[in-house]
């Protein structure tokens, strides 16, 4: 099945690349924004070197981490951010007298030019950052940052098939889903533990970004930070499994309680 999702991404990146002075534009203008978000860790830590014990480099692995992360999800899990329009246009109703199941129908929708976009910044950030600290790349390290990055991919459609299980009932969920982009875009460029208490409890429990690379950052780095268990660096995939199945129980459950909205 991951065959024929990945043909159809592909199919649907062509369709895309017909056009390809549009294509380009889009992407180099995107990725600007992948910029700017590095100016964000680079303007703070010139001023003052580090952030909660934190330096550049660190900062920019763990941003790096992140971002190749969201850019898998973007390629491969984005079309449930669409979930809402897809309840109240009905088109559930075509979903449920298909043979295939709905989520596979929906993960091969269409590809997002996002995943682009997130990658040409963080890949570069990740070389650079990497070739600036004591990192040992053996094999089980390499093995090691490929399931962290999948498996963060996977909490973040995790967080987001949750929360699509709430428009069966509701329809519109923009708000939550909005608080929920609101942590992950806003708190993922800075270590955790500068925040206090609650954010981290947040995006430990509630919104679980930080595995996605706040706690990986601590096993490639070895760094002693005020965490809630030494097992956490190591949690990422453990994490992506349980959330995965917590988000596509509640969706299901939602799904049992689809109504047409009649449009």
């Amino acid at each position: 099945m991951l065959k024929i999702i990945l043909l159809l991404k592909w199919k649907s990146l062509k369709s895309q690349l017909q056009y390809p002075a549009n294509f380009l534009i889009a992407v180099a203008g995107i990725s600007v924004i992948g910029v700017t978000d590095i100016l964000l860790i680079l303007i703070p830590t010139s001023a003052f070197e580090t952030i909660g014990g934190w330096g550049f480099w660190e900062l920019g692995f763990m941003f790096s981490l992140w971002k190749m992360s969201h850019g898998i999800h973007q390629a491969l899990f984005s079309s449930f951010w669409g979930h809402d329009n897809l309840v109240r246009n009905g088109e559930y109703d075509r979903f449920l007298v298909r043979p295939a199941h709905p989520i596979w129908q929906i993960l091969t929708s269409g590809f997002s030019i996002g995943a682009i976009t997130e990658w040409l910044p963080s890949v570069t950030m990740f070389i650079i950052t990497s070739s600036q600290v004591a990192i040992e790349w053996n094999v089980f390290n390499i093995l090691f940052l490929l399931i962290i990055l999948f498996s963060g991919a996977v909490i973040e459609w995790a967080v987001s098939l949750f929360i699509s299980g709430f428009s069966f009932w509701f329809v519109q969920t923009q708000h939550l889903r909005g608080t929920a982009h609101t942590f992950l875009f806003r708190a993922m460029h800075y270590p955790s533990h500068i925040f206090g208490r609650a954010i981290p409890f947040i995006l430990t429990f509630v919104f679980p970004y930080a595995f996605m690379s706040y706690y990986p950052t601590h096993y490639f780095f070895a760094i002693d930070s005020r965490i809630y268990s030494d097992f956490f660096p190591y949690a990422t995939p453990l994490v992506a499994i349980i959330a995965l199945a917590i988000g596509f129980a509640f969706w299901s459950i939602g799904l049992r309680n689809y109504q047409s909205t009649g449009t």
